[in-house]
């Protein structure tokens, strides 16, 4: 019965020791993974962070000027007024509502309000 009880136990310690060593092999595999991965994150930021430069470089006002006069030819563009954007007149006034302390300056003797602003 000990005899066994001993081959039991040796073949749950064999299964045991099996496992540890795959899930040790599997751990670092994953490791592994976010290694390269992170890497690959850092070589993307970088990637952006030299376009955002070189974007910055190319959309200069001095050099998008000299470009234009270099080809105004082929371009045929014309210089923009603000009233190609929008028209002043069409623009809504901003209406801020008064806070607090403001109705307590705009109320009168009879708690009414003497302001247009309400």
């Amino acid at each position: 019965m000990t005899r066994l009880l001993n081959l039991a136990a040796i073949a749950a310690a064999l299964i045991a020791a099996f496992s540890v060593f795959n899930l040790k092999y599997q751990a670092e595999g994953v490791a592994q993974e976010v290694a390269d991965l992170q890497r690959k994150v850092d070589q993307e930021r970088e990637a952006i962070s030299l376009l955002r430069a070189e974007w910055s470089v190319l959309n200069q006002p001095d050099r998008v000027e000299e470009l234009v006069e270099r080809h105004q030819e082929a371009l045929r563009l014309d210089h923009v007024e603000p009233k190609q954007l929008a028209d002043p007149s069409r623009i809504p006034m901003r209406v801020i509502a008064p806070s607090d302390s403001d109705r307590a300056l705009l109320t009168g003797l009879t708690g009414e309000p003497t302001g247009a602003l309400q």
